[in-house]
């Protein structure tokens, strides 16, 4: 006769599992925890999310001030280096633009290059429109006061722009308008 195998014809099958022993072996989150979870994250980002926004737009604004301390510089460098006459003109609420000028005033100036302030940041209304430098890098011709641009963001900051007579460019720190 056949000799008895230790394997048995049960021990094959799948086992089968009942609702209860399902349960037991489930790990999750319920839906109470979920929307405990949720509700943190929304109060969190309630609070962070304006303070993220007021960061970027003072940032815009320190980076449209640096953008025009550069674009001033570089027209002093053009005027130096050149010994001629360079100049930045404002030409838009937006945008400066960075000139030649012809000594004898024969040619129209030559644009070699433009500043895009960034959205948002404009020029004040009463902002110079034109500040030039001659071939020994001072303003000309030479002002009483050294000239300020205004440059506002959005929400009432604002920064200044100076160049003192003798071509040293400095931006102020940023600044709240007391009247908004």
């Amino acid at each position: 006769m056949y000799a008895s195998s230790p394997l048995c014809n049960h021990m094959l099958r799948p086992k089968l599992i009942s609702g209860s022993d399902a349960k037991r072996g489930q790990h999750g989150f319920s839906l109470i925890e979920m929307v405990i979870v949720l509700l943190i994250i929304a109060i969190v980002a309630a609070f962070v999310v304006p303070q993220i926004m007021s960061y970027m737009r003072m940032y815009r604004l320190g980076v449209g001030g640096r953008n025009v301390a550069t674009a001033l510089q570089r027209a002093r460098y053009l005027a130096t280096s050149n010994n001629t006459l360079a100049g930045v003109s404002v030409a838009e609420l937006q945008r400066v633009d960075i000139e030649q000028y012809d000594p004898q005033g024969k040619t129209p100036p030559q644009n070699k290059g433009a500043v895009l302030l960034p959205s948002g940041v404009t020029f004040a209304s009463d902002a110079p429109k034109q500040i030039a430098f001659d071939g020994r890098g001072v303003i000309t011709p030479m002002p009483k006061e050294s000239p300020t641009i205004r440059i506002n963001g959005s929400n009432g900051y604002y920064l200044f722009v100076t160049v003192s007579p003798t071509g040293q460019v400095t931006v102020s720190e940023t600044r709240q308008d007391d009247r908004t």
